[in-house]
Protein backbone atom coordinates (compact mmCIF):
# COMPACT_ATOMS: atom_id res chain seq x y z
CA UNK A 1 0.00 0.00 0.00
CA UNK A 2 1.37 3.40 -0.97
CA UNK A 3 2.01 5.83 1.87
CA UNK A 4 3.00 8.71 -0.38
CA UNK A 5 0.95 11.88 0.20
CA UNK A 6 -1.42 12.81 -2.57
CA UNK A 7 -2.34 16.26 -3.81
CA UNK A 8 -5.26 15.04 -5.83
CA UNK A 9 -8.29 17.34 -5.87
CA UNK A 10 -10.70 16.41 -3.09
CA UNK A 11 -14.30 17.42 -3.65
CA UNK A 12 -16.57 17.97 -0.65
CA UNK A 13 -20.29 18.44 -0.44
CA UNK A 14 -21.42 21.90 0.77
CA UNK A 15 -22.49 20.45 4.13
CA UNK A 16 -19.19 18.60 4.54
CA UNK A 17 -17.22 21.73 3.59
CA UNK A 18 -19.17 23.76 6.13
CA UNK A 19 -18.38 21.21 8.85
CA UNK A 20 -14.68 21.18 8.01
CA UNK A 21 -14.53 24.97 8.02
CA UNK A 22 -16.33 25.18 11.36
CA UNK A 23 -13.93 22.66 12.90
CA UNK A 24 -10.95 24.62 11.61
CA UNK A 25 -12.20 27.95 12.90
CA UNK A 26 -13.75 26.90 16.21
CA UNK A 27 -12.11 28.70 19.12
CA UNK A 28 -10.73 31.55 17.02
CA UNK A 29 -11.98 34.95 18.17
CA UNK A 30 -9.99 37.09 15.75
CA UNK A 31 -10.90 38.44 12.34
CA UNK A 32 -9.68 36.47 9.34
CA UNK A 33 -9.57 36.84 5.60
CA UNK A 34 -10.79 34.24 3.13
CA UNK A 35 -7.15 33.26 2.61
CA UNK A 36 -6.75 32.68 6.37
CA UNK A 37 -9.79 30.38 6.26
CA UNK A 38 -8.39 28.47 3.27
CA UNK A 39 -5.07 27.89 5.04
CA UNK A 40 -6.79 26.82 8.27
CA UNK A 41 -9.22 24.40 6.61
CA UNK A 42 -7.39 23.17 3.52
CA UNK A 43 -10.52 23.69 1.42
CA UNK A 44 -10.37 25.03 -2.10
CA UNK A 45 -11.11 28.69 -2.69
CA UNK A 46 -14.56 27.95 -4.07
CA UNK A 47 -15.48 25.55 -1.26
CA UNK A 48 -14.07 27.90 1.38
CA UNK A 49 -16.11 30.80 0.01
CA UNK A 50 -19.31 28.75 0.04
CA UNK A 51 -18.58 27.42 3.55
CA UNK A 52 -17.84 30.90 4.92
CA UNK A 53 -21.07 32.24 3.46
CA UNK A 54 -23.05 29.35 4.97
CA UNK A 55 -21.44 29.84 8.40
CA UNK A 56 -21.97 33.58 8.19
CA UNK A 57 -25.69 33.04 7.72
CA UNK A 58 -26.17 30.31 10.32
CA UNK A 59 -23.97 31.41 13.24
CA UNK A 60 -23.40 34.63 15.13
CA UNK A 61 -20.80 36.57 13.17
CA UNK A 62 -19.69 39.92 11.82
CA UNK A 63 -18.49 41.00 8.41
CA UNK A 64 -16.23 43.98 7.78
CA UNK A 65 -13.94 45.26 5.04
CA UNK A 66 -10.50 46.81 4.80
CA UNK A 67 -9.61 49.91 2.84
CA UNK A 68 -8.38 47.67 0.01
CA UNK A 69 -11.78 45.98 -0.23
CA UNK A 70 -10.82 42.72 1.49
CA UNK A 71 -13.66 41.07 3.45
CA UNK A 72 -12.91 40.16 7.06
CA UNK A 73 -14.91 37.44 8.79
CA UNK A 74 -15.39 37.25 12.55
CA UNK A 75 -17.24 34.30 14.08
CA UNK A 76 -18.36 33.55 17.60
CA UNK A 77 -15.57 31.30 19.03
CA UNK A 78 -18.16 28.76 20.24
CA UNK A 79 -20.13 28.99 16.98
CA UNK A 80 -23.37 29.87 18.68
CA UNK A 81 -26.34 29.71 16.35
CA UNK A 82 -28.19 32.92 15.56
CA UNK A 83 -31.45 31.48 16.86
CA UNK A 84 -29.88 30.15 20.08
CA UNK A 85 -31.23 31.59 23.33
CA UNK A 86 -28.84 32.66 26.05
CA UNK A 87 -29.21 31.39 29.61
CA UNK A 88 -30.64 34.77 30.57
CA UNK A 89 -33.19 34.61 27.74
CA UNK A 90 -34.21 31.06 28.69
CA UNK A 91 -34.58 32.07 32.33
CA UNK A 92 -36.64 35.09 31.26
CA UNK A 93 -38.91 32.84 29.17
CA UNK A 94 -39.46 30.49 32.12
CA UNK A 95 -40.12 33.44 34.42
CA UNK A 96 -42.60 34.85 31.93
CA UNK A 97 -44.58 31.60 31.89
CA UNK A 98 -44.55 31.38 35.69
CA UNK A 99 -45.73 34.98 35.95
CA UNK A 100 -48.48 34.29 33.44
CA UNK A 101 -49.73 31.37 35.54
CA UNK A 102 -49.55 33.39 38.75
CA UNK A 103 -51.43 36.26 37.11
CA UNK A 104 -54.27 33.95 36.09
CA UNK A 105 -54.55 32.41 39.57
CA UNK A 106 -54.38 35.76 41.34
CA UNK A 107 -57.05 37.23 39.07
CA UNK A 108 -59.33 34.36 40.02
CA UNK A 109 -58.52 35.02 43.68
CA UNK A 110 -59.34 38.71 43.25
CA UNK A 111 -62.79 37.96 41.85
CA UNK A 112 -63.67 35.60 44.68
CA UNK A 113 -61.75 37.15 47.57
CA UNK A 114 -61.72 40.94 47.50
CA UNK A 115 -65.47 41.47 47.72
CA UNK A 116 -66.14 38.32 49.75
CA UNK A 117 -63.85 39.40 52.57
CA UNK A 118 -65.11 42.96 52.41
CA UNK A 119 -68.69 41.71 52.80
CA UNK A 120 -67.67 39.29 55.57
CA UNK A 121 -65.93 41.99 57.61
CA UNK A 122 -68.80 44.44 57.11
CA UNK A 123 -71.19 41.69 58.26
CA UNK A 124 -69.13 41.36 61.45
CA UNK A 125 -69.46 45.09 62.04
CA UNK A 126 -73.24 44.90 61.55
CA UNK A 127 -73.44 41.93 63.91
CA UNK A 128 -71.63 43.90 66.58
CA UNK A 129 -74.03 46.82 66.19
CA UNK A 130 -77.04 44.58 66.86
CA UNK A 131 -75.37 42.36 69.41
CA UNK A 132 -76.59 44.27 72.46
CA UNK A 133 -80.18 44.48 71.32
CA UNK A 134 -80.22 40.76 70.76
CA UNK A 135 -81.78 41.34 67.40
CA UNK A 136 -81.93 38.23 65.30
CA UNK A 137 -83.90 39.78 62.44
CA UNK A 138 -82.63 38.75 59.06
CA UNK A 139 -83.33 40.07 55.62
CA UNK A 140 -85.55 37.39 54.06
CA UNK A 141 -86.66 39.23 50.96
CA UNK A 142 -84.23 37.41 48.67
CA UNK A 143 -81.95 40.40 48.24
CA UNK A 144 -78.92 38.64 49.67
CA UNK A 145 -75.50 39.10 48.17
CA UNK A 146 -75.20 35.63 46.74
CA UNK A 147 -73.25 34.30 43.76
CA UNK A 148 -75.29 36.29 41.24
CA UNK A 149 -74.83 39.41 43.36
CA UNK A 150 -71.07 38.86 43.36
CA UNK A 151 -71.08 38.60 39.56
CA UNK A 152 -73.23 41.71 39.31
CA UNK A 153 -70.83 43.64 41.53
CA UNK A 154 -67.91 42.85 39.24
CA UNK A 155 -69.83 43.84 36.12
CA UNK A 156 -70.69 40.41 34.71
CA UNK A 157 -74.21 40.12 33.28
CA UNK A 158 -75.23 36.49 33.74
CA UNK A 159 -78.92 37.03 33.12
CA UNK A 160 -78.74 39.49 30.25
CA UNK A 161 -80.73 42.13 32.21
CA UNK A 162 -77.99 44.60 32.95
CA UNK A 163 -79.06 48.06 31.93
CA UNK A 164 -82.79 47.31 32.34
CA UNK A 165 -85.21 48.33 35.04
CA UNK A 166 -87.47 46.04 37.04
CA UNK A 167 -90.03 45.86 34.20
CA UNK A 168 -87.47 44.88 31.60
CA UNK A 169 -87.48 48.25 29.87
CA UNK A 170 -84.20 49.72 28.78
CA UNK A 171 -82.57 52.51 30.72
CA UNK A 172 -80.62 53.67 27.67
CA UNK A 173 -81.86 57.27 27.93
CA UNK A 174 -80.31 57.61 31.37
CA UNK A 175 -77.28 55.41 30.79
CA UNK A 176 -73.87 56.85 31.51
CA UNK A 177 -71.02 56.50 29.03
CA UNK A 178 -69.91 52.88 28.84
CA UNK A 179 -67.01 52.04 31.15
CA UNK A 180 -64.89 48.98 31.64
CA UNK A 181 -66.42 46.46 34.07
CA UNK A 182 -65.14 46.87 37.60
CA UNK A 183 -63.27 43.57 37.57
CA UNK A 184 -61.20 44.74 34.58
CA UNK A 185 -60.36 47.99 36.35
CA UNK A 186 -59.29 46.04 39.44
CA UNK A 187 -57.09 43.81 37.26
CA UNK A 188 -55.59 46.94 35.71
CA UNK A 189 -54.91 48.37 39.19
CA UNK A 190 -52.90 45.29 40.11
CA UNK A 191 -51.31 44.15 36.85
CA UNK A 192 -51.54 47.24 34.67
CA UNK A 193 -53.74 47.92 31.66
CA UNK A 194 -54.02 45.16 29.06
CA UNK A 195 -51.42 45.39 26.33
CA UNK A 196 -52.60 46.22 22.86
CA UNK A 197 -52.25 43.50 20.27
CA UNK A 198 -49.02 44.12 18.40
CA UNK A 199 -47.89 42.68 15.11
CA UNK A 200 -44.90 40.44 15.96
CA UNK A 201 -43.52 41.01 12.47
CA UNK A 202 -43.94 44.79 12.46
CA UNK A 203 -40.16 45.40 12.61
CA UNK A 204 -39.52 42.83 9.87
CA UNK A 205 -42.10 44.47 7.62
CA UNK A 206 -40.49 47.84 8.22
CA UNK A 207 -37.01 46.50 7.48
CA UNK A 208 -37.95 44.61 4.32
CA UNK A 209 -40.10 47.48 3.10
CA UNK A 210 -37.19 49.84 3.62
CA UNK A 211 -34.79 47.54 1.75
CA UNK A 212 -37.16 47.36 -1.21
CA UNK A 213 -37.72 51.12 -1.18
CA UNK A 214 -33.93 51.64 -1.27
CA UNK A 215 -33.57 49.55 -4.43
CA UNK A 216 -32.35 46.53 -2.52
CA UNK A 217 -29.13 48.23 -1.37
CA UNK A 218 -28.40 49.04 2.25
CA UNK A 219 -25.44 49.43 4.58
CA UNK A 220 -25.14 49.12 8.35
CA UNK A 221 -25.63 52.87 8.61
CA UNK A 222 -29.18 52.49 7.27
CA UNK A 223 -30.16 50.24 10.18
CA UNK A 224 -28.51 52.61 12.65
CA UNK A 225 -30.68 55.43 11.37
CA UNK A 226 -33.85 53.40 10.81
CA UNK A 227 -33.89 51.28 13.98
CA UNK A 228 -31.66 53.30 16.31
CA UNK A 229 -29.20 50.41 16.72
CA UNK A 230 -25.46 50.63 17.32
CA UNK A 231 -23.15 49.70 14.45
CA UNK A 232 -22.26 46.29 15.98
CA UNK A 233 -25.95 45.49 16.44
CA UNK A 234 -26.70 46.69 12.90
CA UNK A 235 -23.95 44.47 11.47
CA UNK A 236 -25.31 41.50 13.40
CA UNK A 237 -28.85 42.09 12.22
CA UNK A 238 -27.99 42.76 8.59
CA UNK A 239 -26.21 39.42 8.46
CA UNK A 240 -29.41 37.78 9.69
CA UNK A 241 -31.37 39.68 7.06
CA UNK A 242 -29.09 38.22 4.39
CA UNK A 243 -29.98 34.76 5.66
CA UNK A 244 -33.72 35.38 5.71
CA UNK A 245 -34.13 37.42 2.54
CA UNK A 246 -31.42 36.23 0.17
CA UNK A 247 -28.97 39.09 0.45
CA UNK A 248 -25.32 39.16 -0.59
CA UNK A 249 -22.43 41.30 0.71
CA UNK A 250 -20.51 43.53 -1.67
CA UNK A 251 -17.44 45.69 -1.12
CA UNK A 252 -17.12 49.03 -2.87
CA UNK A 253 -13.85 50.47 -4.16
CA UNK A 254 -13.75 52.64 -1.03
CA UNK A 255 -13.89 49.54 1.18
CA UNK A 256 -17.48 50.01 2.34
CA UNK A 257 -19.51 46.85 2.87
CA UNK A 258 -22.92 47.01 1.19
CA UNK A 259 -25.68 44.43 1.29
CA UNK A 260 -27.67 43.72 -1.87
CA UNK A 261 -31.13 42.16 -1.77
CA UNK A 262 -32.16 41.76 -5.39
CA UNK A 263 -34.85 39.17 -4.62
CA UNK A 264 -37.00 41.53 -2.54
CA UNK A 265 -37.23 44.02 -5.41
CA UNK A 266 -39.37 41.74 -7.58
CA UNK A 267 -42.88 43.15 -7.75
CA UNK A 268 -46.07 42.79 -9.77
CA UNK A 269 -46.93 46.46 -9.19
CA UNK A 270 -46.93 48.56 -12.32
CA UNK A 271 -44.22 51.19 -12.51
CA UNK A 272 -42.41 49.92 -9.40
CA UNK A 273 -44.73 51.73 -7.01
CA UNK A 274 -43.42 49.53 -4.19
CA UNK A 275 -40.12 51.48 -4.20
CA UNK A 276 -41.78 54.78 -3.26
CA UNK A 277 -42.46 54.30 0.48
CA UNK A 278 -41.11 56.87 2.93
CA UNK A 279 -39.11 55.57 5.92
CA UNK A 280 -39.93 56.49 9.49
CA UNK A 281 -36.58 57.03 11.21
CA UNK A 282 -35.82 56.05 14.79
CA UNK A 283 -35.58 59.72 15.74
CA UNK A 284 -39.23 60.10 14.74
CA UNK A 285 -40.38 57.18 16.89
CA UNK A 286 -39.72 58.28 20.46
CA UNK A 287 -40.97 55.94 23.18
CA UNK A 288 -43.65 56.91 25.67
CA UNK A 289 -44.02 55.51 29.19
CA UNK A 290 -46.89 53.09 29.59
CA UNK A 291 -49.68 54.10 32.01
CA UNK A 292 -49.43 52.46 35.42
CA UNK A 293 -53.09 51.42 35.64
CA UNK A 294 -55.04 53.24 32.95
CA UNK A 295 -57.79 53.92 35.53
CA UNK A 296 -59.19 57.23 36.72
CA UNK A 297 -57.73 58.45 40.05
CA UNK A 298 -61.11 58.01 41.77
CA UNK A 299 -61.31 54.39 40.64
CA UNK A 300 -57.83 53.66 41.94
CA UNK A 301 -58.69 55.30 45.27
CA UNK A 302 -61.84 53.21 45.62
CA UNK A 303 -60.00 49.95 44.85
CA UNK A 304 -57.21 50.86 47.27
CA UNK A 305 -59.80 51.64 49.97
CA UNK A 306 -61.49 48.27 49.47
CA UNK A 307 -58.24 46.37 49.81
CA UNK A 308 -56.97 48.60 52.62
CA UNK A 309 -60.11 47.82 54.59
CA UNK A 310 -59.50 44.09 54.14
CA UNK A 311 -55.85 44.50 55.11
CA UNK A 312 -56.65 46.27 58.42
CA UNK A 313 -59.83 44.39 59.32
CA UNK A 314 -58.07 41.38 60.92
CA UNK A 315 -56.38 43.74 63.39
CA UNK A 316 -59.50 45.57 64.66
CA UNK A 317 -62.77 44.10 63.39
CA UNK A 318 -62.03 40.43 64.13
CA UNK A 319 -60.78 41.01 67.72
CA UNK A 320 -63.67 43.40 68.41
CA UNK A 321 -66.13 40.82 67.06
CA UNK A 322 -64.73 38.16 69.40
CA UNK A 323 -64.87 40.50 72.37
CA UNK A 324 -68.37 41.84 71.70
CA UNK A 325 -70.02 38.48 70.93
CA UNK A 326 -67.90 36.48 73.42
CA UNK A 327 -66.82 33.94 70.81
CA UNK A 328 -63.47 32.52 69.83
CA UNK A 329 -62.43 32.43 66.20
CA UNK A 330 -59.08 30.77 66.85
CA UNK A 331 -60.01 27.83 64.62
CA UNK A 332 -60.61 30.35 61.80
CA UNK A 333 -57.19 31.93 62.21
CA UNK A 334 -56.00 31.14 58.68
CA UNK A 335 -59.25 32.20 57.01
CA UNK A 336 -59.70 35.42 59.00
CA UNK A 337 -56.09 36.48 59.63
CA UNK A 338 -53.37 34.78 57.58
CA UNK A 339 -55.06 34.59 54.19
CA UNK A 340 -56.63 38.08 54.03
CA UNK A 341 -53.42 39.65 55.31
CA UNK A 342 -51.28 37.79 52.75
CA UNK A 343 -53.72 38.40 49.91
CA UNK A 344 -54.13 42.12 50.64
CA UNK A 345 -50.38 42.59 51.03
CA UNK A 346 -49.69 40.94 47.66
CA UNK A 347 -52.55 42.96 46.15
CA UNK A 348 -50.68 46.16 47.09
CA UNK A 349 -47.17 44.78 46.54
CA UNK A 350 -47.64 44.00 42.85
CA UNK A 351 -48.59 47.55 41.75
CA UNK A 352 -45.96 48.96 44.12
CA UNK A 353 -43.34 46.78 42.41
CA UNK A 354 -44.60 47.85 39.00
CA UNK A 355 -44.34 51.49 40.08
CA UNK A 356 -40.72 51.02 41.16
CA UNK A 357 -39.92 49.21 37.91
CA UNK A 358 -41.56 52.03 35.93
CA UNK A 359 -39.44 54.60 37.77
CA UNK A 360 -36.26 52.71 36.88
CA UNK A 361 -37.39 52.15 33.30
CA UNK A 362 -38.21 55.86 32.92
CA UNK A 363 -34.52 56.72 33.15
CA UNK A 364 -33.58 54.12 30.55
CA UNK A 365 -36.43 55.29 28.32
CA UNK A 366 -35.20 58.89 28.49
CA UNK A 367 -31.68 57.71 27.61
CA UNK A 368 -32.99 55.80 24.58
CA UNK A 369 -35.04 58.77 23.45
CA UNK A 370 -32.07 61.12 23.89
CA UNK A 371 -29.95 58.79 21.80
CA UNK A 372 -32.60 58.68 19.07
CA UNK A 373 -32.93 62.45 19.12
CA UNK A 374 -29.15 62.73 18.82
CA UNK A 375 -29.20 60.38 15.82
CA UNK A 376 -31.75 62.63 14.17
CA UNK A 377 -29.50 65.65 14.58
CA UNK A 378 -26.42 63.75 13.36
CA UNK A 379 -28.16 62.50 10.21
CA UNK A 380 -29.77 65.84 9.44
CA UNK A 381 -26.51 67.17 7.94
CA UNK A 382 -23.25 65.50 6.93
CA UNK A 383 -20.87 68.38 7.58
CA UNK A 384 -18.76 68.88 10.70
CA UNK A 385 -20.63 70.74 13.42
CA UNK A 386 -19.86 72.16 16.86
CA UNK A 387 -21.02 70.48 20.02
CA UNK A 388 -23.47 73.29 20.78
CA UNK A 389 -25.31 72.61 17.55
CA UNK A 390 -25.25 68.81 17.72
CA UNK A 391 -26.18 68.59 21.38
CA UNK A 392 -27.79 71.82 22.63
CA UNK A 393 -29.08 70.28 25.89
CA UNK A 394 -27.19 68.58 28.74
CA UNK A 395 -29.04 65.32 28.05
CA UNK A 396 -28.01 65.29 24.38
CA UNK A 397 -24.48 66.29 25.32
CA UNK A 398 -24.24 63.30 27.65
CA UNK A 399 -25.57 61.04 24.88
CA UNK A 400 -22.99 62.46 22.45
CA UNK A 401 -20.11 61.74 24.84
CA UNK A 402 -21.35 58.20 25.37
CA UNK A 403 -22.11 57.33 21.74
CA UNK A 404 -19.37 59.19 19.86
CA UNK A 405 -17.06 56.19 19.41
CA UNK A 406 -19.86 53.69 18.87
CA UNK A 407 -21.22 55.85 16.03
CA UNK A 408 -17.83 56.13 14.38
CA UNK A 409 -17.52 59.77 15.34
CA UNK A 410 -14.37 61.83 15.74
CA UNK A 411 -13.19 65.33 16.53
CA UNK A 412 -12.08 67.45 13.58
CA UNK A 413 -8.39 68.40 13.59
CA UNK A 414 -9.21 72.08 13.16
CA UNK A 415 -11.77 74.15 15.11
CA UNK A 416 -14.20 76.47 13.38
CA UNK A 417 -13.72 80.23 12.94
CA UNK A 418 -15.08 80.84 16.43
CA UNK A 419 -12.63 78.37 17.98
CA UNK A 420 -15.29 75.76 18.68
CA UNK A 421 -14.48 72.04 18.54
CA UNK A 422 -16.10 70.34 15.55
CA UNK A 423 -17.47 66.81 15.53
CA UNK A 424 -17.44 64.59 12.45
CA UNK A 425 -18.85 61.15 11.70
CA UNK A 426 -16.76 59.79 8.83
CA UNK A 427 -18.20 56.28 8.88
CA UNK A 428 -21.75 57.58 8.62
CA UNK A 429 -20.76 59.92 5.79
CA UNK A 430 -18.78 57.29 3.89
CA UNK A 431 -21.43 54.57 4.10
CA UNK A 432 -24.25 57.00 3.28
CA UNK A 433 -22.43 58.24 0.18
CA UNK A 434 -21.43 54.75 -0.96
CA UNK A 435 -24.92 53.26 -0.63
CA UNK A 436 -26.42 56.28 -2.41
CA UNK A 437 -24.13 55.64 -5.41
CA UNK A 438 -25.04 51.95 -5.42
CA UNK A 439 -28.75 52.76 -5.41
CA UNK A 440 -28.37 55.21 -8.26
CA UNK A 441 -26.64 52.52 -10.33
CA UNK A 442 -29.14 49.77 -9.47
CA UNK A 443 -30.94 48.63 -12.64
CA UNK A 444 -34.70 49.05 -12.67
CA UNK A 445 -34.99 45.67 -14.39
CA UNK A 446 -34.33 43.98 -11.04
CA UNK A 447 -37.87 44.73 -9.93
CA UNK A 448 -39.47 43.25 -13.05
CA UNK A 449 -41.15 39.93 -12.26
CA UNK A 450 -41.20 39.03 -15.95
CA UNK A 451 -43.94 38.20 -18.42
CA UNK A 452 -46.76 35.94 -17.33
CA UNK A 453 -46.53 32.66 -19.25
CA UNK A 454 -49.14 30.71 -17.30
CA UNK A 455 -52.15 31.62 -15.19
CA UNK A 456 -54.68 29.37 -13.51
CA UNK A 457 -57.31 31.99 -14.36
CA UNK A 458 -56.96 31.20 -18.09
Amino acid sequence: MSTEPTIARKAHSPERAKGLMMTALRGRDAKLTRADAIVASGLSEEEAGQALTALLKEYRSHLSATESGELLYEFDPAFERRDALSLRERAAAVGKQLWKGFTLLFKLAIVTTLVSYFVAFVAMMVAMVFARSGSSDRDDDGGGFGFDGLLWFWGWDMGGNMGRNGYGRSRARFARPRREPLYKRVFAFVFGPPKLDEDPLADEKQLVGYIRAQRGRIAAVDLVRLMGWTFPRAEQEVTRLMVDYGGEPEVTEEGVVLYTFKAVRKTASAGGAADASSPCWASERLERPAPLTGNEPGTNAMIAAFNGFNLLAPFWIVPAFESRLHVSLASWHFALWDFPLAFSAVFFAIPAGRWLKARLEAGRLRARNNRRALLGRIFSRSQARPREELAPTPELAAALDKELVALGGDIAPEPDEQGRVLYTFPRIDEETAAVARARAAAPSAEQDAGLVVFSSAD
